[in-house]
């Protein structure tokens, strides 16, 4: 959840059609520079009157009378009033001093720490405490609003401005601008209220508001955030118009309103809360007729996250996210999953913590997108860690689990699980090297209820011992690249695993799939994640790792390659239909990165079968990264036997700074087995000092995840094609964002290219 909670907006746009107004201001890394805040009005005083008690009125001028029947004193010339923070400069002043009262007439300059105020002349009335200036020029100090006001009024923490202007533009011409017959702005509040007011784009009035109010700082106000304006094929046009609620300091929530024309009307909430013990956030989207479906369906999402702290010991969490079918994310999009995810994840754990335990209750459960098999949910699961360490380096672990599993279609395929695994431990480390010793015993019971018609048994056993050793070696040695020192490293490595065979037959598949093998990969204890099998092994792993480093300890350059080596070949499989391994080897994994400078990076992994000669899977990628607002990634990304269909991609992302004032993004994936652009994006922004606009277009292919069957896509796809102008408002409120958040909204969104996985 995001703690930095959002600025409410004025609604200010919601009668401009021409435009889109959305509460997102996107960040320039250089406009700060030319957008400071404006230069005061005038300058304060060089020599100011020091030492006066509260409530007095200090004086300090060219010349003085006066009367001592009326008690008027008459000052004239570089005329200095002085009441405690407030500070009056003109040519002529009169003070009564039996009222307080002061008047002063010709030019004047006023300030009182909150505004700054240039005047025609000015009043101050004692027994009201309210000082009247007209014909002003006022500034806020803080943020650099200002306007004009035909009259203006100022008393304890409050300004009013009759026939005025406000506006956060600097200079003589704003590009917007409000004016009203009132504006009254508090400065203990730090909002602001307007009476009869007409909102000026580039000098033109676009919009009359009766009565509205608006934050004139970053302080957080319950209203209407700027609405968004895109128009896509697959939903036509759209305008979606927030309204922020300010519930209390630590509780906020928001009501969406999303109009379709090819779908209807879309309501999306969320509620917010953080305290010193817990924070949540529960979204809610729901479109109650789907114009676009043959059948008007109702679609939906909902999300809740929540974390919460008892104490020392105790910890919990919840997070997941529903929809009502399939193609939801596809079709209507989310902040909280991307278009091309093919899960969705959700758990909720309870944690107890001490020095030796850690005991875990949880609940987990996956929703496959598409026409596949659904996968078992975890209701329960009940782990526990017991950890202890010897004085003599021997550390001795206790591992186990109890979990129930369900099947999401057919309530009585259940199984339940119970897995205990003892191990010890014995670690030794150098400077030189180290190595690490291992010695485990599993024993796994299985009560599956299901259909035993499958070749399942109904009580399967198993108990597996595991003897596990890997020896590291670390060299180095320092060496001269031209005039420059370095230090070079060498860290060779080998590994022993053994584990026997069971026949693992009669266990159903619950939690398990292989995992990656990449250089990190090979040196694991398990081909496999969770227990549904225990692969049996008689191997060894030798693996290599070199790395240069500069005199300011930063790595320069790292490769790394290694390699599994079997004496016998490995006879357990995730699927039992699945061809045995009966290869001497594994894949050849190889690791390089790069650090070309302190911005361009290079990063490579590779899957090799030497037997083959092919690539089984690789991920190259160069970047060149300045800032969030300047970077650009060229990629290059192969998989093969996937499906029966490889695959092969390039694709670019970049963010870049043209000017202080404009910024451009784009995204390409190009998919190079079949000739076609699978995803692009394209976007450019002005951002002035007070003012912007997006504009973008789209083109990405429609998954229609709810007619897949899991086979390759036959024949030319379908693509989806949209574009969006947003004209954002500054100076109300907002949120500072670069163009990189509109690329993480695409099908392939910005990642860091350190792994095959990706």
């Amino acid at each position: 959840m995001h703690k930095n909670f959002r600025t409410s907006l004025w609604t200010v746009a919601l009668a401009i059609s021409s435009y889109s107004v959305h509460a997102q201001q996107p960040a320039n890394a250089q406009l700060s520079e030319v957008c400071p805040l404006p230069a005061p009005l005038f300058d304060a005083p060089t020599h100011p009157i020091t030492g006066l008690p509260t409530g007095a009125i200090g004086v300090r001028a060219n010349r003085a009378d006066i009367d001592s029947t009326t008690q008027v004193a008459s000052f004239y010339g570089n005329v200095e009033v002085q009441l405690d923070a407030q500070q009056l400069r003109t040519q002529q002043a009169q003070i009564n001093q039996q009222t307080g009262n002061i008047n002063a007439s010709g030019a004047t300059r006023f300030t009182n720490g909150y505004v700054q105020v240039a005047s025609e002349n000015f009043r101050l009335n004692s027994g009201e405490n309210r000082a009247f200036l007209s014909g002003a020029r006022y500034q806020l100090t803080a943020t650099g609003a200002h306007g004009k006001a035909d009259v203006l009024s100022l008393s304890p923490q409050r300004v009013i401005l009759e026939g005025s202007t406000f506006t956060t533009c600097p200079g003589d011409n704003p590009a917007w601008q409000m004016s009203a017959q009132e504006i009254s702005l508090s400065e203990d509040e730090e909002w602001g209220e307007a009476w009869h007011a007409k909102f000026e784009l580039f000098g033109l009035p676009v919009l009359y508001i009766p009565y509205i109010n608006f934050p004139v700082t970053d302080a957080r106000k319950s209203g209407f955030l700027f609405p968004t304006f895109r128009s896509s094929q697959k939903n036509g046009f759209e305008v979606e118009a927030p309204y922020y609620i300010n519930i209390a300091p630590n509780m906020d929530a928001t009501i969406a309103p999303r109009y379709m024309a090819e779908r209807g009307l879309q309501m999306q909430g969320e509620f917010r809360f953080l305290s010193e013990t817990s924070e949540g956030q529960y979204n809610l989207a729901y479109l109650e007729n789907d114009d676009s479906t043959v059948d008007n369906s109702a679609r939906y999402l909902w999300r809740i996250e929540q974390s919460h702290i008892w104490g020392d010991h105790w910890r919990g969490y919840i997070n997941g996210t529903f929809i009502s079918d399939d193609d939801y994310l596809n079709d209507l999009g989310s902040d909280f999953a991307g278009r091309a995810d093919a899960q969705l994840y959700r758990h909720a754990q309870l944690d107890y913590l001490t020095d030796d335990w850690q005991v875990t209750l949880r609940a987990e459960d996956f929703e496959l997108l598409g026409n596949y098999r659904s996968p078992y949910r975890t209701m329960p699961q009940i782990t526990s860690h017991y950890s202890h360490s010897s004085p003599l380096d021997l550390d001795f672990t206790l591992f186990s689990e109890l979990s129930h599993f369900r099947n999401q279609d057919d309530s009585t395929d259940t199984a339940t699980r119970v897995h205990l695994e003892p191990q010890l431990r014995y670690h030794l480390e150098h400077p030189g090297f180290d190595w690490l010793a291992e010695l485990s015993y599993a024993y796994t019971y299985y009560d599956q209820e299901q259909n035993l018609a499958t070749g399942l048994t109904a009580n399967p056993t198993r108990s597996l011992p595991t003897f596990r050793w890997r020896g590291r070696v670390n060299l180095e040695r320092s060496v001269e690249i031209g005039d420059e020192a370095y230090l070079h490293t060498l860290q060779p490595q080998i590994q022993y695993l053994y584990t026997p065979y069971r026949d693992q037959s009669g266990i159903g598949i619950y939690d398990s799939t292989l995992m990656q093998d990449d250089y990190q990969g090979l040196f694991r204890a398990r081909r496999f994640s969770g227990l549904d099998r225990i692969a049996d092994a008689n191997q060894a792993t030798v693996g290599v790792s070199t790395s240069l480093f500069d005199n300011q300890a930063r790595e320069l350059a790292r490769v790394s390659f290694g390699q599994i080596y079997y004496f016998e070949n490995s006879q357990t499989q995730l699927l039992e239909s699945a061809d045995e391994n009966l290869a001497s080897r594994s894949d050849l994994a190889l690791e390089t990165r790069f650090r070309i400078n302190n911005n361009m990076y290079f990063n490579s992994s590779i899957q090799y079968n030497l037997e083959l000669h092919r690539t089984r899977k690789s991920q190259t990628t160069i970047e060149y990264r300045k800032d969030e607002f300047n970077l650009i990634q060229f990629s290059h990304r192969t998989v093969t036997n996937l499906l029966e269909e490889d695959v092969e991609q390039v694709g670019m992302i970049g963010v870049v700074e043209l000017s202080p004032r404009w910024q451009m993004a784009s995204n390409w994936y190009y998919d190079l087995a079949n000739s076609r652009t699978n995803d692009a994006l394209i976007a450019l922004q002005y951002s002035d000092c007070c003012w912007a606009m997006r504009i973008s277009g789209y083109r990405r292919i429609n998954r229609n995840l709810e007619f897949n069957t899991g086979l390759p896509q036959v024949g030319a796809p379908e693509f989806d094609n949209g574009v969006s102008i947003q004209f954002i408002i500054k100076g109300l409120g907002s949120d500072n964002r670069s163009l990189l958040d509109l690329l993480e909204q695409s099908l392939f969104g910005y990642r860091h290219p350190f792994h095959l996985s990706n």
